[in-house]
């Protein structure tokens, strides 16, 4: 038996110790053996292994959906836009429903303090509520690897973000997870806000019956929505379609990653169904003694002094991962969530991007956090399943002290120290969270830096390629994920002396009416389309050719834009045909095809 799994059986032992005295207390109070006709009898302490201490909700469905075209929005919301089919995957929708205790337990959490206990109680009792999951896992069983990630939704922004998802999709299909995510607060639900309304603002004939407050107030009744979601996963076979569940891990992004410290700290001792918890982008101060929790954080997160003096320790069953050039609210997370938003929101919900404080700079790093985040969820499932622990991560170097305390930046304003990718090792650009609020800002080096920085084209991929595989021995990125990284430097262009203008950088604000070609070749294999690598290519030619245009002039310069032109037509046929086959959604397809024609429009204007 591991050390880890020998944590967790005593981590459960002592909730039945717990519940066991609480029966023998009972039962003295009774009058020895006897039973007292004012005392209900109590249930046996279950088995620790089935989970009989957290009640199992009613489930309905799966839960029929119209077209997209519907009057009445009767569809799942952000129904995915990734063409799950050809990865052998499924999604469905549930609703369910049960009674959850409201607890006393706090609004949040600072980033280092514990309480010295962990008191909890329980303010009202059994409380009625009903809510709603959207399954996605493996058709085969043979293909599940038996551990299912249950994703609080994030309510921020007025609706159900499914940021982890958007983030990690590529990762969990290839690896065969099973993946949930759940509404357990009331601001995705009952949110009123114009042209941004929860569930049951977006389609009330499809939403409207559903409720996880019921007169309580806030979201007391959260946590055990949570954890009942972790029980109807591993007790209601449909839900996953008959697959069996060994592990089932607990992850959540900013609010709701605060959420889940007050659940790990509070909730989780008394209902321990949860085998592990990832925390996204936000770091509460949390407990380490019941279960491994990894808190995987952006350079955002190290924006105050405050959060740098206090950075939890390491230890075997906590762990904090910062990402240095990593942002909040980063590129993916914004190009996860646009074309559900469009197609269940309208332009009216899609705003544009722009910068909190300074509208010249650009927004959105791309620096991959989400290849970090894979990382840090296969350690998570290894250490559940051998009890090996994860790697340690540099902190950020830093200067100043007490409330001076700052992250130091190398001769590019770059972040050092933390975890830094080959975005950061080998640089482009400057990834300054300082600036713009969470998205954070990402501002291309200019050419002439550009050409003194690499040499030669090979001279940039080789220095990628050395960076990637230095994070990979590290294990903070996979090798399926470094190799995205090293495909992407070797399509660039940089060492070869181009110019990339307004319609060649992988670097701007959203705009429905905008794109370029190194956005469109980033969504493209956001999309990671089935035999999809003639659409990569087409946008490679595209890029290039745009890159030439901009570094000649005349006629020269126009012929090259015009062969831009004709490779993003061939590309939108491409996408029409993976569409018909299957192989894109609807959804991603209208997108894809908009941001083709967005950059044809700007090219023939040049």
């Amino acid at each position: 038996m591991s050390t880890l799994v020998l944590q967790r059986t005593i981590s459960r032992m002592i909730v039945n110790f717990v519940a066991v005295s609480a029966v023998a207390i009972t039962l003295t109070a009774c009058g020895g053996g006897g039973h007292h006709d004012d005392a209900p009898p109590v249930d046996p302490i279950p088995p620790a292994n089935d989970y009989s201490f957290v009640p199992t909700p009613i489930v309905t469905g799966p839960i029929a959906s119209e077209s997209f075209a519907s009057e009445t929005k009767n569809y799942t919301f952000f129904a995915t836009d990734i063409a799950l089919p050809t990865r052998g995957y499924v999604e469905e929708e549930f609703f369910f429903e049960g009674k959850a205790n409201a607890y006393d337990v706090p609004n949040s959490m600072g980033s280092s303090t514990l309480p010295s206990t962990f008191p909890i109680n329980v303010i009202t009792p059994d409380v009625p509520y009903k809510t709603r999951m959207v399954v996605r896992r493996p058709t085969d069983p043979m293909k599940f690897n038996g551990t299912v990630v249950i994703e609080w939704a994030n309510v921020t922004d007025g609706f159900d973000g499914e940021y982890f998802w958007v983030q990690a999709k590529d990762y969990l299909i290839r690896e065969g997870y099973a993946y949930i995510v759940v509404s357990a607060q009331r601001n995705g639900i009952t949110n009123a806000t114009a042209n941004l309304g929860g569930l049951i603002g977006f389609s009330p004939t499809r939403y409207g019956s559903l409720d996880v407050t019921n007169g309580q107030s806030g979201d007391s009744l959260s946590y055990d929505i949570f954890s009942q979601t972790a029980k109807a996963a591993r007790s209601v076979p449909k839900v996953l379609g008959g697959l069996p569940v060994k592990l089932v891990m607990g992850i959540g992004m900013s609010q709701s990653a605060g959420r889940l410290g007050n659940y790990i700290n509070f909730v989780h001792q008394r209902t321990p169904i949860y085998d592990s918890i990832l925390l996204q982008v936000t770091g509460p101060a949390v407990r380490d003694d019941l279960i491994p929790v990894m808190k995987v954080l952006s350079e955002s997160e190290a924006r105050s002094a405050n959060s740098l003096n206090n950075i939890q320790d390491d230890t075997p069953l906590r762990h904090t991962w910062f990402v240095a050039g990593a942002s909040h609210g980063d590129v993916i997370q914004r190009m996860g969530r646009t074309s559900v938003r469009l197609r269940d929101y309208g332009l009216a919900g899609t705003p544009d991007d722009s910068c909190s404080t300074n509208p010249s700079i650009l927004t959105r790093p791309r620096t991959p956090y989400r290849h970090v985040l894979n990382a840090a969820v296969s350690h998570l499932q290894k250490q559940m399943t051998t009890g090996a622990v994860p790697p340690s991560a540099p902190r950020f170097q830093t200067t100043g002290s007490g409330d001076t305390l700052a992250v130091a930046r190398d001769s590019n304003n770059n972040a050092l120290g933390a975890i830094r990718l080959a975005h950061m090792e080998v640089p482009t650009a400057v990834a300054d969270q300082r600036e713009c609020g969470n998205p954070g800002s990402w501002v291309p080096f200019d050419d002439a830096k550009l050409n003194t920085l690499y040499t030669s084209h090979a001279d940039y991929v080789s220095k990628v390629t050395a960076a990637v595989n230095a994070s990979i021995d590290a294990g903070f990125v996979l090798p399926v994920d470094g190799q995205e990284t090293i495909a992407e430097a070797e399509a660039s262009i940089y060492g070869l002396g181009l110019q990339c203008g307004l319609y060649c950088l992988n670097a701007s604000h959203f705009k429905v009416d905008f794109s370029s070609t190194g956005l469109l070749r980033e969504h493209t294999v956001y999309y990671n389309v089935l035999n999809g690598e003639d659409l990569i290519q087409a946008v490679d030619r595209a890029h290039w050719n745009t890159a030439k245009g901009y570094s000649t002039t005349g006629s020269t310069a126009k012929n090259y834009f015009n062969t831009a032109i004709s490779e993003l037509q061939f590309y939108s046929s491409l996408v029409s045909t993976a569409r018909a086959e299957g192989r894109l959604t609807e959804t991603a397809a209208n997108l894809l095809v908009k941001e083709a024609n967005a950059i044809i429009k700007g090219l023939e204007a040049l």
